[in-house]
């Protein structure tokens, strides 16, 4: 029993040997890895493919979001999240946002009284903001999106 102590233990250090070393590895290759996502991002960003994979991904958002009548604070995050996952960093400014958040209101049968409610909270006093809202509202077609 003595001597298969040692060989399993020598055994064992070679194995986590290995995963050491494959670790280093992967996080040494990572900068490289993470340099070509966010190149290949960055040209995402600019396509009209991203501007609607995007636009779709904040009206799922904004629908799910609705019917669930989470907590306004939680609906900021969360798009902030979407918006980070597409590679849109000042999602505030975006107009495609707000297109999708009103295609969202939609979507969930938000009443016309009640997105004069969700315009006045999203855009405030941005009536560029506001339109793109209702723009996303009345652009929607359930079914045809």
């Amino acid at each position: 029993m003595r001597r298969r102590i040692p060989f399993m233990l020598v055994t064992l250090a070679l194995t986590a040997g290995c995963s050491i070393s494959e670790s280093i590895s992967k996080s040494i290759s990572s900068p490289l890895e993470w340099s070509s996502e966010s190149s290949a991002s960055s040209s995402r960003s600019s396509s009209p493919e991203r501007g609607e994979a995007y636009r779709d991904d904040v009206r799922d958002f904004t629908a799910a979001y609705v019917q669930s009548g989470g907590q306004f604070d939680q609906f900021n995050r969360g798009l902030g999240n979407v918006a980070a996952k597409h590679g849109v960093s000042n999602w505030e400014s975006d107009s495609t946002t707000y297109v999708g958040i009103g295609e969202g209101l939609k979507k969930a049968g938000v009443s016309a009284t009640a997105l004069t409610v969700w315009k006045s909270n999203l855009a405030g006093s941005d009536s560029s903001k506001g339109a793109a809202i209702q723009k996303g509202y009345d652009s929607y077609q359930p079914g045809g999106k």
